[in-house]
């Protein structure tokens, strides 16, 4: 039996490379490279990197509001300042972005303003600009990424509406395209990406239009590309942000993401309970060097173990658990990994410069006095 058993293990690791050679995908691992912590009890989410000043921009959220922070590669503290208000140096209404200039500067993005402050969160500018939908998102914030259509004489641009947000109503105007983008020389916008371009709409009943417009987004400003899904899709589209034009249609080949089998697909398909969406869905784009890209999607999680989940800890959120998100990476136009696995316990936050990510580490099992984050390197096995 014991002869048998080695076979057994020897006929799955043949069927294993049968199966990874006739997909045509290489095998992609995360090495962990370092870590570092912050000494705070509070939540902090760290939202870019700037490799000039090789400092990383985060906030906290607490009773005393909300703080914008600058913190070093040993997760040291070196700047802390409560920024909303309606002081000179200030902003009044909630940050959508934030994220640093090529030179170490800090950029924060409100729904009507841009202000840029300095490297001491000193305010240096303020812009003024009109969005045609007003998206204000609460409880997170996503990385700014201004970009140039030619040169800087064009002036940079900014999309207004920001990603995993949904911004569909109902006969409006700015149905007809997903993406707006602001030009600052110009001071106008103008739309992107049409919705008649995505292929999943085919598969959508009436009664899944909207679902359409939950845009998840990144900007390859080296190549100056939009890399664009939706929450509930098959595809990336990418397109050339010089000419607004589809450059790309890039499948996505999910490990698990049953919804995108079915030839028609309608509310009642979609898992939840108590409210709660259990169903996959597309969650996030991050850009990475040497045309390499990563998709980060959440697996569907079934009703019973969510349930039992949510009573063991009632702060329990499906979205960010590892066990049930997974990561595909791509190389231009193609897809050339098969799923992923996230690090245990870990929440994607954001590309660095190396092909690198960065993970927050929160164990719901252990409580700590200070937040956890640690570096992968993505690479070929």
């Amino acid at each position: 039996m014991k002869g048998f058993g080695s076979q057994l293990v020897k006929l799955g690791i043949l069927v294993t490379l049968l199966l990874s050679s006739i997909s045509g995908y290489s095998q992609y691992k995360l090495t962990k490279s370092s870590e570092f912590k912050i000494n705070t009890l509070l939540r902090l989410d760290i939202v870019d990197y700037s490799p000039k000043t090789q400092l990383y921009l985060g906030f906290v959220t607490s009773s005393k509001g909300e703080r914008i922070l600058l913190i070093d590669k040993k997760g040291e503290i070196v700047v802390d300042k409560s920024l909303k208000g309606e002081g000179p140096n200030q902003y009044v209404s909630n940050l959508n972005s934030l994220g640093f200039s090529e030179e170490g500067d800090v950029w924060l993005q409100t729904v009507t303003h841009l202000l840029l402050y300095d490297q001491a969160l000193n305010l240096k500018k303020r812009i003024a600009y009109s969005s045609s939908l007003q998206l204000q998102i609460f409880g997170r914030k996503d990385t700014f990424l201004p970009f140039y259509k030619s040169d800087p004489k064009s002036g940079f641009s900014f999309t207004t509406n920001p990603t995993n947000t949904n911004s569909f109503i109902l006969n409006a105007k700015t149905n007809s395209e997903l993406i707006e983008i602001y030009n600052s020389v110009e001071e106008k916008s103008h739309r992107i990406a049409p919705i008649s371009d995505r292929s999943i709409q085919k598969k959508l009943a009436p009664d899944m239009l909207s679902s359409l417009y939950f845009i998840v987004y990144s900007i390859d400003r080296v190549n100056n590309k939009l890399l664009l899904t939706t929450r509930l899709d098959g595809e990336i589209t990418r397109y050339d942000l010089r000419t607004g034009k589809l450059e790309a249609r890039v499948k996505i080949n999910h490990g698990e993401f049953s919804l995108l089998k079915l030839n028609s697909i309608s509310v009642r398909d979609l898992s939840s309970s108590k409210g709660e969406s259990l169903g996959p869905r597309n969650h996030n784009i991050f850009v990475l060097n040497g045309n390499l890209s990563v998709l980060n999607y959440i697996k569907e999680i079934p009703a019973g173990v969510y349930e039992k989940k949510k009573a063991d800890d009632r702060s329990y959120v499906h979205m960010y658990d590892s066990d049930y998100n997974r990561l595909i990476f791509f190389e231009g136009n193609q897809q050339v990994s098969g799923d992923v696995a996230l690090p245990k316990h870990g929440q994607l936050m954001l590309a660095l410069p190396g092909n690198q990510l960065l993970f927050k580490i929160t164990d719901p099992d252990v409580e700590e006095d200070f937040v956890r984050y640690a570096i992968y390197k993505a690479e070929k096995e």
